[in-house]
């Protein structure tokens, strides 16, 4: 994997610790393509993690009802969790596949934005 500056501090970043530690987390295993991601759903009614929310959400311990709530109510991090801030699925992030995701991921531990545009331009 290809060096990175480190992690942005959760304060600097307007995220909990644990939101923090679960991206860390989270983003090596998309790179890896070890899990699947969907950007449409936070997260099926058979408890199947989904979206870079659910997949946080659910790993910390959250209902699949709360991921979804999660992932809809959560300000700090809605420019990762929805590529055009929006629910149209028009942005070409919402089709992302789990590499792309977890650049995604990297890209706002280390900088505080997702950069959706230019990873998915990438593609």
């Amino acid at each position: 994997m290809k060096h990175h500056q480190p992690y942005l501090s959760a304060k600097a970043l307007g995220i909990e610790d644990w939101e923090r530690d679960e991206l860390i987390a989270l983003w090596p295993k998309l790179m890896a393509e070890t899990i699947e991601i969907d950007m449409h759903r936070a997260a099926s009614d058979c408890g199947t993690i989904c979206c870079i929310g659910g997949h946080m959400a659910l790993s910390h311990g959250i209902s699949v009802l709360g991921a979804r709530r999660y992932v809809q109510n959560n300000e700090p991090l809605s420019a990762l969790f929805f590529p055009d801030r929006t629910i149209n699925f028009q942005h070409r992030g919402w089709r992302a596949k789990a590499p792309q995701a977890g650049q995604a991921i990297l890209n706002f531990l280390t900088t505080g934005k997702p950069d959706w545009d230019g990873v998915m331009s990438r593609a």
